[in-house]
């Protein structure tokens, strides 16, 4: 499922200015796969995890095939 990307976002190119909580959106060609809440990160790995807004689950990212995006709440 894809949605459209939100506006007033900010790129996060480390995952180390991540917290537990922070809205987040993960992007690929600028279609919108994963949007949720931070739930844990693993900066060292390039991984975090969020709560999935859009499908309800848990889902890992990982820098290498998205592109994570803070939005603005």
């Amino acid at each position: 499922m894809t949605a459209l990307a939100t506006p007033a976002t900010a790129r996060i190119l480390d995952l180390a200015h991540l917290r537990a909580g922070i809205l987040v959106e993960a992007r690929r060609r600028n279609e919108v796969h994963y949007r949720g809440y931070v739930e844990d990160t693993a900066p060292g790995l390039g991984v975090i995890w969020i709560r999935d807004d859009l499908a309800g689950h848990r889902a890992m990212l990982h820098l290498d095939e998205y592109n994570i995006w803070q939005v603005a709440a």
